[in-house]
């Protein structure tokens, strides 16, 4: 309580800095990343921002064989600087797509273009198994609860720094899609820390889902998912609605949609794909994801879910194997919980508000708006 209280004060104390900071959003290989500086003099990393995890993590300068690169990117290792100190203590993290096994440390972080600058706890990597990764390493949003050991949360330290206007960060995607022929495409994307910019971007009003608590990853309720097409006489018709016990994770981190592998046939059943085809190596046409089929979600808790729909043209990613075939819309995985991965939420203006600096009074919303006609992604 004692620790908890100086935190907050240093939040008072310090209210007059807070700032609403909005970082360029650049596409790499299909990865989405954000840049910041770390150490002193600090040195520019780019790193993948992913909300379902909660680690800021950044390669070993010494990490060579253990740290295979294929991504076509030189990677910023990390080297100590002279405001680095190694806090002495060891841990693994083992993420969906890979695994990291390092050493925690501290040093400076900064954010280019601001006047924020603050001490930040990470891990340094002397093993990884992320070789595709388009990035110097990984920017976790989640809770410091699940962090790399005896690290904090960058959004959370943030927060307890009171370098932050609101208890909130927001996340415009961009325009830029990544494709075989174009794989780091121009992008107007724009992930904003302490506050958001529902004015330039959501078209119409947020409709705000409660996440699950205690705090770990922003996790709610799974209501169910329709399938709807418009029939060759040109009306709608829609499916029965499918649902199964498990949440919904919004993780950025994740590319597409998982669903569960007990329920990925009846789900590819409300599209024009076949997920026996898939498997027997047939490749959808870019053509086939048009505006006469759409997915709905349902997600939140009871009395409070929402629903959001999706026409097959938004749901479209160019880049499998050549541009004229767009990647199937939805993976299976061994859980029973549903991933909304980046696909999904590029179609969205998303505010992941915390209601409070205070740990102990988070109230912690996600609001989620469809965007303006000018903003949304082309495929």
């Amino acid at each position: 309580m004692a620790l908890r209280s100086v935190l907050l004060a240093s939040v008072l104390a310090t209210a007059s800095l807070a700032s609403v900071i909005d970082l360029d959003i650049k596409v790499r290989n299909g990865y989405r990343t954000i840049e910041v500086d770390l150490g002193t003099p600090g040195g520019p990393y780019d790193l993948l921002f992913d909300t379902g995890s909660a680690t800021l993590w950044v390669v070993d300068e010494d990490c060579n064989d253990g740290c295979p690169n294929v991504s076509g990117y030189t990677r910023h290792k990390y080297s100590p600087t002279s405001t680095g100190t190694y806090l002495g203590v060891a841990d693994s993290i083992a993420y969906t797509g890979g695994t990291i096994d390092g050493f925690g440390a501290s040093d400076i972080l900064s954010i280019p273009g601001t006047n924020v600058s603050y001490r930040q706890t990470f891990a340094v990597a002397t093993a990884s198994t992320w070789s595709a990764l388009g990035a110097d390493g990984f920017l976790g949003l989640g809770s410091s609860t699940i962090a790399f050991k005896n690290t904090t949360a960058p959004f959370e330290q943030m927060m307890q720094d009171g370098l932050l206007d609101k208890p909130r960060f927001a996340i415009y995607q961009g325009t830029g899609v990544s494709t075989t022929s174009q794989p780091n495409p121009v992008n107007n994307g724009v992930f904003t820390f302490g506050g958001s910019h529902e004015d330039i971007y959501a078209d119409g009003e947020f409709q705000w889902i409660q996440m699950e608590s205690p705090f770990e990853v922003y996790k709610t309720g799974f209501h169910g998912v329709q399938g709807h097409n418009i029939t060759a006489d040109g009306k709608n018709q829609s499916g029965q609605l499918l649902n199964w016990y498990g949440d919904v994770v919004f993780d950025t981190g994740a590319s597409s949609i998982s669903i569960s592998e007990s329920h990925i046939d009846e789900v590819y059943a409300m599209t024009p794909f076949s997920y026996a085809d898939l498997l027997n190596g047939y490749r959808p046409l870019c053509s086939e994801f048009n505006d006469t089929w759409s997915v709905s979600f349902t997600v939140g808790f009871s009395g409070e879910a929402a629903t959001f729909t999706l026409t097959g043209d938004q749901l479209a990613v160019p880049g499998y194997v050549d541009d004229d075939h767009c990647f199937p819309p939805f993976n299976s995985w061994n859980s029973e919980n549903t991933i909304l991965g980046q696909h999904w939420m590029q179609n969205f203006y998303m505010v992941f508000d915390f209601g409070s600096f205070d740990p102990e009074s988070y109230n912690i919303r996600l609001g989620i708006a469809p965007l303006k006609k000018e903003y949304r992604h082309r495929a």
